[in-house]
């Protein structure tokens, strides 16, 4: 199972790591979403239309570890905060509401794996759904949708969207984009 998880270091200090699953074709979507709302599920689930790569992901995952670490969190989880992050609007609601698990079908469940806790296997093996490799991440991203939400519809020709929406979301905090 973790051969199809894609995983990244995050800051050395909080000493935890990222790990990332795709699914396809999930039966079990609500199911899932009751799980995350009550608690009962560590983990963020993202839409995965809205990324254009792992590193978007890892970028939020590690500023909410961070402010997890420091105790400087916008929201109430460490896994909403992924999900703030990797918005550029400041309010929560929209955030959870735009990057969040709704009705989907295709997931991106994301883990905070410690040394302590590593809940990832147990919930991964209740997701009713196909896990594929995140190499097929790019087969879920809509460009179109990702353009509107991080408001780059007026960027054309090869530019690097990756580098804009990374430093966009580095950069929420004290710039209005």
């Amino acid at each position: 199972m973790d051969s199809q998880a894609y995983s990244c270091e995050l800051d050395p200090e909080t000493n935890t790591i990222l790990q990332m699953y795709l699914f396809k074709n999930v039966r079990n979507v609500e199911t899932i979403r009751n799980n995350i709302v009550k608690g009962v599920w560590n983990c963020a689930v993202i839409k995965p239309s809205l990324i254009l790569h792992p590193l978007q992901v890892c970028v939020a995952a590690n500023k909410a570890v961070v402010s997890q670490k420091y105790n400087t969190m916008v929201t109430r989880t460490v896994f909403a905060e992924i999900l703030f992050n990797l918005s550029l609007t400041k309010n929560i609601s929209q955030s959870l509401g735009k990057f969040g698990i709704e009705k989907d079908s295709n997931l991106l469940v994301c883990f905070l794996v410690t040394p302590d806790n590593n809940e990832s296997k147990e919930v991964i093996q209740q997701i009713e759904g196909e896990l594929c490799p995140i190499s097929e991440l790019s087969q879920f991203t809509n460009v179109k949708d990702v353009k509107t939400v991080y408001k780059l519809n007026n960027v054309k020709g090869d530019m690097d969207l990756l580098d804009i929406i990374v430093s966009r979301m580095a950069t929420k905090s004290i710039v209005t984009h």
